[in-house]
């Protein structure tokens, strides 16, 4: 009786253990980069690599890259900026054949996942290995047992997301993998496109986005907050679109930027940017720079101080002292940069004879500012030096 009591018991974990395999996102996952494998050196073995297939493949990484990062991720999930319906169309289209769920599934997630970073709420919690925030999560059903729609009220209301959530599977297959085809067809190279365009791009930008949920809160640093695992690491943004700097985004996620610097890599970023240029899109939310320094130095202090517990008082008093002689200086600086930055910004914006003349001005004003703002910051760092660095 005990033994088939036990033995009972097993199958029930078993059983229970299956079902929560979401089956059908697994399958998909490990068979897509399976079959691109086996199929990808058949056919470059018995024709080779075409240029029409590469630039599919550059198209559609493109495409459904962006689609994710300056559409679900910083339109729909942040609200960062607002668009034209054309533009919003696009996202819509090819963020399904992305693959990645539609809209309000994975802004849902998404909100959750800021909402409730690094506890057991959060979807892709970090703090359960580098495997679950990367895949893991999207091989059981755990998440979708969590999923009401409840938080994104904002997107429930759009009815062109409405239809792409409802339609999601069909949108995908047709323009993840028919569009293909047919282009293929046109040019007289249909499976070929489908095995660059459809089956290696689906592969490649499915774990460039993955690895935002997984290396962006592994590797890099974390400048902006300490009060969560995101990080900033150029490596990271290099592979995922400008998402990689992760701690600056979890720190002020309305910002349509990742990469806040001017040297930063953010093609998103540039992307919004000439979107707004040409019109399609407005509104950008920009956190002030004096924000944005403001959350640099508590970083810093919160960090310094940390380091300095064994030191006396007087020690402590005194580094305090020059941290708070510095930070005022660099405050300053970043106050008056960011003014002209909106200045300068107002000025674009402008029509009229002194346009030119004002733009000018501002040019050479930003110029000052940023070596001043440069300065102060040289001078702040050399100080807290010995300390810290």
């Amino acid at each position: 009786m005990v033994a088939l009591t036990v033995r009972g018991e097993v199958v029930t974990e078993t059983v229970r253990s299956a079902s929560r395999v979401n089956w059908v996102t697994t399958l998909f996952l490990l068979l897509t980069p399976l079959v691109g494998a086996v199929w990808g050196v058949a056919h470059i073995r018995a024709v080779g690599v075409r240029p029409v297939e590469v630039a599919a493949f550059a198209f559609y990484v493109c495409a459904t890259g962006f689609s994710i990062t300056t559409g679900y991720h910083r339109l729909f999930a942040h609200r960062s900026y607002e668009c034209s319906r054309i533009v919003k169309i696009f996202y819509l289209l090819f963020g399904a054949a992305a693959f990645q769920h539609s809209v309000l599934s994975w802004c849902s997630e998404h909100r959750r996942h800021h909402k409730h970073i690094d506890r057991d709420e959060d979807p892709y919690n970090i703090q359960r290995g580098f495997f679950w925030a990367h895949i893991g999560w999207l091989l059981v059903t755990d998440h979708k047992e969590l999923e009401d729609y409840s938080n994104v009220h904002d997107l429930t209301a759009d009815p062109w997301i409405r239809f792409q959530d409802r339609f999601y599977v069909p949108i995908a297959v047709l323009m993840g993998f028919v569009v293909p085809f047919a282009f293929g067809w046109a040019v007289g190279n249909p499976w070929g496109c489908v095995l660059w365009a459809g089956i290696f791009r689906v592969v490649l930008v499915h774990h460039s986005t993955f690895l935002v949920n997984s290396l962006a809160h592994t590797l890099g640093r974390r400048p902006y907050t300490l009060a969560v695992s995101a990080r900033d690491s150029v490596v990271t943004a290099l592979l995922t679109f400008g998402e990689g700097y992760h701690n600056f985004h979890h720190r002020f996620a309305a910002d349509y930027r990742n990469g806040v610097a001017r040297a930063s890599w953010d093609p998103s970023k540039w992307l919004i940017g000439g979107l707004e240029s040409l019109g399609l899109a407005w509104n950008l939310r920009r956190v002030p720079r004096e924000r944005i320094v403001a959350a640099q130095l508590a970083c810093d202090s919160e960090r310094l101080f940390a380091r300095v517990t064994g030191c006396s008082e007087y020690a402590r008093a005194c580094l305090r002292e020059r941290f708070a002689e510095m930070s005022a200086r660099v405050e300053h600086a970043a106050s008056r940069l960011g003014s002209v930055e909106r200045e300068f910004r107002a000025a674009r914006e402008q029509w009229g004879r002194r346009r030119r003349a004002r733009l000018k001005q501002l040019r050479a004003e930003l110029r000052s500012s940023r070596l001043e703002m440069r300065a102060a910051r040289l001078r702040w760092r050399a100080v807290l030096a010995p300390a810290y660095w």
